[in-house]
C-alpha cells in the first residue's frame, strides 16, 4: 500500500465521523490538488496492520486525525461519535497496533488544530513518545491554527490545498496553506 498520505483516525470506522468524510473527499479530489496525492484511511477496525504497508521516504506522510486546542496532551473523537479522548501515548500504541515499524522514515502530521501550540505542544508530546518507542527517523508536524484536514479552493487559484484559519495583519480572518502554519518537531528535542 504504498501511498504518500495515510490518514490514521485512532477510533473505529463507526466513531470516525467527520474525520472519515474529510479524507474521503480528500482521494475523491485529489485531481483538483496541486500535488495529486493517493489517501488511504487506517482506523483501529481496519482489518491487519496496515501502517507495516505504507511506503517510506520523506515524501511519505501519515496525517493523524482528532480534535485538538492549545496545550491539550490528547486528542478528541469527532463530535458525538462516542470515542474516547486519546493521549498522545495512546495514539502511538495504536499506531505501533497497527503496524508502524520502528523504522518508519517519514513524517507524522498531526492533522489537530492548534497541535503546535502550548507548554508543550500535542505534536511534541507525540514526537517524544516516538522517539523513546524507537521511531528515530521521523518528525512530527504540529499546526499554529484551527485546521482543514480536507481540499479547500480558498483563493480562487487553479489548485485546491488544505488550510488553516489565520488572520491578517488588521487582525482580519484569513485562510493560509497549511505549510505557512506548520511547525516540526524531533523526539531528541
Amino acid at each position: 500500500m504504498a501511498t504518500d498520505r495515510l490518514a490514521f483516525i485512532p477510533w473505529n470506522e463507526s466513531q470516525a465521523g467527520n474525520f472519515k468524510t474529510e479524507y474521503e473527499i480528500n482521494q475523491a479530489n485529489r485531481g483538483t490538488s496541486h500535488h495529486k496525492r493517493k489517501w488511504s484511511i487506517v482506523y483501529l477496525d481496519s482489518p491487519g496492520k496496515p501502517l507495516a504497508d505504507i511506503g517510506f521516504g520523506f515524501g511519505t506522510r501519515i496525517c493523524v486525525a482528532g480534535h485538538g486546542n492549545i496545550g491539550w496532551d490528547s486528542i478528541a473523537a469527532d463530535h458525538g461519535t462516542g470515542g474516547a479522548n486519546r493521549s498522545y501515548t495512546e495514539v502511538v500504541e495504536l499506531m505501533f497496533q497497527k503496524g508502524l515499524k520502528k523504522r518508519y522514515v517519514g513524517t507524522i502530521a498531526c492533522d489537530v488544530c492548534y497541535s503546535a501550540l502550548g507548554s508543550p505542544p500535542f505534536a511534541k508530546l507525540l514526537a517524544r513518545e516516538l522517539w523513546k518507542s524507537g521511531v528515530k527517523a521521523s518528525c512530527v508536524l504540529g499546526y499554529k491554527a484551527s485546521m482543514y484536514a480536507q481540499y479547500y479552493n480558498w483563493s480562487g487559484g487553479k489548485y485546491t490545498h488544505r488550510v488553516v484559519d489565520s488572520q491578517d495583519k488588521d487582525g482580519n480572518a484569513i485562510k493560509v496553506k497549511t505549510k505557512d502554519m506548520q511547525e516540526r518537531f524531533y523526539g531528541w528535542t
